[in-house]
């Protein structure tokens, strides 16, 4: 591999450090009296492969780092080779604006192919569009840059590699996850891909790579926990190549600089996530105070139960239960948050799977074709389904009616929850404006806000 020694390139501290994490591999042994047993990790099972020797370190495997029961008797130790396991397997990159984690992600991807015979990486982002846009205009960018050379065609496709590795895009709104197999998946910024999306490519791929700019909330947030998970932290400070007219754009943002304040430059907010790459309640946000309760609490309330469906074919269809104290409190509840193009049958199996009672009232989008043909669809099932009635004005009626509430939702529906993190004010120009942010997901959301409109208006409740 040559790189042109006058070309403006070069790399950082988050490819060393990501380049370090992400190539550890160990071995797992059982102890038996005093011997060692050279272990097998399929996925499922650790089966028993040879006694081995090692002068190795020996680290205890703990709680939650395999997919099967262990106790104190198994442990790992660093080494390569056949029956070694990524010892992490999950590279998650969290950080602020312009630290190079795009571009360091980039070259290690580049670079393992290179490095790996008829390797396959993929990297997922929520459209082929938006992935053209944005890695794949970046790739372009790094191989003349780095001394590389390749032709790439006008199109959005997977670049191929003389020894047969493959570096592969996918949009999650046109890739079905089911059934596709990759050594490492790579998700770029995936704010928009669901945790069901996730969960398939991850039963799929000895390793998954992330990078994100830290939003309130996201359901990777659940993997920091993770022991075979590395989160690197990085920040544009890092970066000796974050051009300075950014870098200036982004320290203006610092409250802590007396000459931003008086520039009217500063912001807390932009500062703690752009600036240092830390989690920050969005200054928009449309709903607060709303509470967590545990899914069995949920159950056990003795008030009746009420549906709302929200229909998405690439996007999320989210179905959640939702019930009413009689005062001033709804309850909720999400059953289901994936695209119908995922799912493995008819709507209105899946409902059956999930035990919805045919007779309780299920409030469904009718907003366009889609929605109306699906809805038909669960009515013909003998589904109580009922359309929405929606018009102008209905959404921000909806919200208003939210913001009046107290609202419980339980502790498994992370979808809902993510969504109600993040739902927020669309900002134009700085001006805040009276609707939502059309650039969210708002699945979930729709539809509990669907369900209370239709139980309010058919109830004549007044808040």
């Amino acid at each position: 591999m040559s790189y042109n020694p006058n070309s403006k390139y070069g790399l950082t501290e988050v490819f060393v450090k990501h380049d370090y994490y992400s190539k550890l591999r160990i071995k797992i042994v059982k102890k038996q009296d005093d011997k060692l047993i050279l272990l097998k990790y399929t996925g499922d099972e650790l089966q028993e492969v040879s006694e081995v020797q090692t002068t190795k370190k020996l680290y205890p495997v703990t709680k939650g780092f395999m997919q099967v029961e262990t106790d104190d008797s198994y442990f790992y130790f660093y080494e390569s080779g056949e029956h070694s396991i990524y010892r992490y397997k999950y590279i998650k990159h969290e950080g602020s604006s312009r630290s190079s984690k795009t571009y360091s992600l980039i070259e290690a991807a580049i670079r393992e192919c290179e490095e790996s015979p008829n390797e396959r990486i993929s990297v997922w982002r929520d459209t082929q569009t938006s992935l053209g846009d944005t890695v794949w205009n970046d790739i372009k960018q790094i191989y003349p840059l780095s001394g590389r050379s390749y032709k790439f065609p006008r199109n959005t496709t997977a670049i191929y590699f003389d020894n047969g590795a493959t570096l592969e895009p996918h949009g999650a709104d046109a890739t079905n996850a089911h059934g596709f197999t990759q050594k490492i998946a790579w998700l770029n910024e995936p704010y928009k891909i669901t945790k069901e999306t996730f969960d398939q490519i991850d039963m799929r791929a000895e390793q998954i790579w992330i990078d994100l700019n830290p939003p309130n909330k996201h359901w990777s947030d659940s993997l920091n926990n993770h022991p075979r998970c590395k989160v690197i932290h990085s920040t544009f400070m890092q970066n000796p190549f974050c051009p300075i007219e950014m870098k200036l754009k982004i320290l203006s943002y610092d409250p802590s600089n007396p000459v931003n304040v008086k520039n009217g430059t500063a912001d807390a907010y932009m500062w703690s996530v752009y600036g240092l790459g830390q989690k920050a309640e969005k200054p928009h946000r449309i709903f607060k105070g709303w509470q967590k309760i545990k899914e069995k609490d949920f159950f056990d309330l003795p008030y009746t139960s009420y549906y709302a469906t929200d229909f998405g074919l690439s996007a999320p269809t989210a179905n959640i239960e939702f019930k009413f104290d009689g005062d001033r409190t709804f309850f909720v509840h999400q059953h289901l948050y994936k695209p119908l193009n995922e799912i493995p049958c008819s709507l209105s199996e899946m409902f059956e799977k999930l035990g919805h009672a045919k007779n309780k009232e299920n409030i469904v989008d009718s907003s366009n074709e889609l929605n109306k043909s699906e809805g038909t669809k669960l009515k013909n099932a003998g589904f109580n389904a009922i359309f929405a009635q929606k018009g102008h004005g209905s959404v921000n009626a909806g919200i208003e009616t939210l913001q009046k509430c107290q609202v419980c939702y339980t502790d498994t529906s992370e979808d809902f929850e993510d969504e109600y993190y993040n739902y927020s004010w669309k900002v134009w120009r700085g001006i805040v404006m009276d609707e939502p942010d059309d650039n969210q997901n708002d699945h979930a959301l729709d539809a509990f806000r669907m369900g209370v409109s239709w139980y309010v208006k058919t109830r004549y409740l007044k808040f």
